[in-house]
């Protein structure tokens, strides 16, 4: 039995190309993503949330099978039987890592769970703003779309789950839909518990609160406190802060020291950003904004008056940012990892400006480019892959949960 690598690829065999099974898989999604269309239209309730579930299910299957491959996933899967170490500071990864290895295809199946969580946002967010023929669409265009393909198909789950979690608390910040804050701050907690790069990406998720019309915080406390049950609420206040500090208080130390890590000693960053496919997605992103302006007659003041589309700049703003960082080698090892935060961030607003101006239509663009670009630079090259020599997404297992192969543990 071979030992396993110390260096990446960690994936030494185990894996095959399977570009048939995964086009049957994508063309199953692109069916129920036209089925739900289809039940949202005549609004047949029972029938798209059926086909919701399904596609799902569906995404969570293929992202399973498709990160089987990566090095992240590999590596985790392997020592999270034995050392945890690699995750310190992480405590939800420390506590569940007993469960993670009990999974069938340990860590891989931990990354279709988190993807499938990014296909079903969109369909709860298309649910609450009354456009149900389109959620199918937007679900594809997020866990298609290549501003996330580190997280989602690098198998960057531990990074990618915590930023999912703060999107309640992003909906919230900018006005977006209506969130319970204890909802969006139990998220945000639990968030804290998942990834060093915490503080980060609640910053960029808190961002829109300063460009959206809204009451202050300190307002809002002080109106509540006002009120009969002011002392339970700050009572509650008190408990919510003390355990962020807490929290915060454990995961510091680790996420200053991989901070200089970052800095002093790592060299390695990806390129993604830079990626042809970004910068068609961008322009079809907004070709999609100047239909949508037509189509409504908005002016440069209606525009700038409105909350959602200086959040909209903002985010966009932000994403050329990382990609400049990115290009001029300056701090790219910290940038390109925060790039599929500003991604994701992004594609929800776009979402949410999309359905402000009830101009759903002008995401089609988009769409396009995100699913031939998932067509024709990701599933039709997978044939070619050299599956079992390098860390390759859409490299899937070659036998059954039950017949993987851990390799032997090393003496402790």
């Amino acid at each position: 039995m071979l030992a396993f690598p110390s260096v990446a690829p960690f994936r030494l065999d185990q894996v095959t190309a399977a570009p048939l099974l995964m086009a049957v898989l994508f063309a199953a999604q692109l069916l129920l993503a036209a089925a739900m269309a289809w039940a949202g239209v005549r609004q047949r309730t029972s029938c798209w949330w059926a086909a919701a579930l399904a596609l799902v299910a569906l995404v969570g299957l293929f992202f399973t099978l498709a990160s089987w491959g990566n090095s992240d996933t590999t590596k985790l899967s392997y020592y999270f039987s034995f050392d945890l170490s690699r995750v310190r500071g992480e405590a939800f990864w420390v506590l569940v890592a007993p469960l993670v290895v009990r999974l069938p295809y340990r860590m891989s199946a931990v990354h279709g769970l988190v993807v499938a969580g990014y296909a079903l946002a969109p369909l709860l967010l298309a649910w609450r703003w009354r456009a149900p023929a389109w959620a199918g669409w937007w679900s594809l265009l997020i866990c298609c779309s290549p501003l996330l393909r580190n997280f989602l198909q690098n198998g960057v789950s531990r990074q990618a789950l915590a930023t999912l979690l703060l999107v309640p608390l992003l909906l919230w910040a900018g006005q977006l839909t209506e969130v319970r804050r204890r909802w969006g701050a139990l998220a945000a907690l639990l968030s804290l518990t998942m990834h060093t790069a915490f503080a980060g990406s609640l910053t960029l998720a808190l961002l829109p609160g300063l460009l959206a019309r809204r009451t202050t915080t300190l307002a809002l406390l002080r109106r509540r406190l006002h009120r009969p049950a002011g002392a339970i609420t700050l009572v509650a206040v008190a408990a919510l802060v003390a355990g962020l500090a807490l929290l915060l208080a454990l995961a510091l130390p680790t996420a200053v020291e991989k901070l200089a890590v970052y800095v002093q000693q790592e060299s390695y960053f990806n390129k993604y950003p830079l990626d042809p496919a970004v910068g068609r997605l961008q322009a079809a992103m907004l070709l999609g904004v100047l239909l949508t302006c037509w189509w409504r007659r908005l002016s440069w003041r209606a525009l700038l008056s409105c909350g959602v589309t200086r959040q909209l700049i903002l985010f966009g703003l932000l994403y050329h940012l990382m990609q400049w960082s990115v290009q001029a080698v300056w701090f790219p090892q910290i940038t390109s990892r925060l790039a599929d935060v500003v991604g994701l961030f992004l594609l929800i607003v776009y979402l949410a400006w999309l359905n402000r101006y009830q101009c759903h239509w002008a995401v089609l663009p988009a769409l396009f480019v995100t699913v031939d670009y998932w067509l024709i630079e990701r599933l039709l090259p997978s044939r070619l892959l050299s599956c079992g020599l390098d860390d390759n997404f859409l490299c899937v297992p070659d036998r059954w949960p039950w017949q993987i192969r851990y390799w032997d543990l090393p003496s402790r």
